[in-house]
């Protein structure tokens, strides 16, 4: 996705040229839900606002027409409202913001709680808040499997002995807490930066862990359910 750098940075101010247009030229927008989660083409609803932002350190010749719509997530069981801003196929923003898709089955109610606020700090752009986030989902994993220790590093050396997991999901809950680490404090030790792919990928490996240490048996199980019974 394009992202622009405007002389004014509040892209809900206009710069210039402030307007009312007809809803009906815009072009669908796919894009995910943040109400059901469902991938869908949003058609405009009503006329809308256009207005202009001028780029950052450009002539005036270069700036861009913003607009502005209100559109219903078309799953019938959602009618879920969003409101987008578009310069180009490329440039869109949508509130309530979008959010990374999960599966909740089979999660403990604490966790899914704490995955669903990382999800929320990511989609508003807090990504150190949701770096944060999911380094207190790890502790929640350690405390829900029965592993003590004196710090988040012990919990997960003890974590090793009570539950069973990839090795790979294992290293990924230390880099998980190094990052989190990173992200509560002033200096950074391990990573350089916390952006936004820092926190997609943190929000993805937590995923995978709640996934092989929660849901995988459920999923063989229902696979299991469906096999053909042997006859006597």
């Amino acid at each position: 996705m394009i992202e622009f750098e405007f002389d004014n940075d509040n892209i809900f101010q206009a710069d210039s040229n402030l307007q009312r247009v007809d809803g009906s030229s815009q072009e669908a927008l796919s894009v995910r839900c943040p109400h059901c989660l469902h991938v869908g083409t949003f058609l405009t609803e009503t006329g809308g606002l256009q207005w202009i932002k001028y780029l950052k350190g450009e002539s005036k010749t270069k700036a861009r027409f913003i607009n502005a719509f209100m559109r219903v997530c078309p799953n019938p069981k959602c009618n879920g409202v969003i409101f987008t801003l578009s310069s180009t196929s490329e440039f869109v923003r949508v509130l309530p913001p979008e959010l990374i898709d999960f599966d909740a089955s089979e999660l403990p109610a604490k966790l899914l709680s704490t995955l669903e606020e990382a999800i929320s700090c990511h989609a508003a752009g807090a990504y150190r808040a949701s770096a944060m986030m999911v380094r207190r989902l790890l502790e929640e994993i350690c405390d829900e499997s029965g592993a003590a220790g004196k710090d988040l590093h012990a919990r997960l050396v003890a974590l090793r002995s009570k539950i069973t997991l990839p090795e790979e999901l294992f290293d990924a809950m230390g880099e998980l807490k190094a990052l989190g680490n990173d992200a509560a404090h002033i200096t950074a030790i391990n990573y350089s930066q916390i952006g936004k792919g820092e926190s997609e990928d943190s929000i993805e490996l937590a995923k995978e862990i709640l996934k092989s240490r929660y849901q995988l048996k459920s999923l063989v199980d229902r696979l299991r359910a469906r096999k053909i019974k042997s006859k006597p």
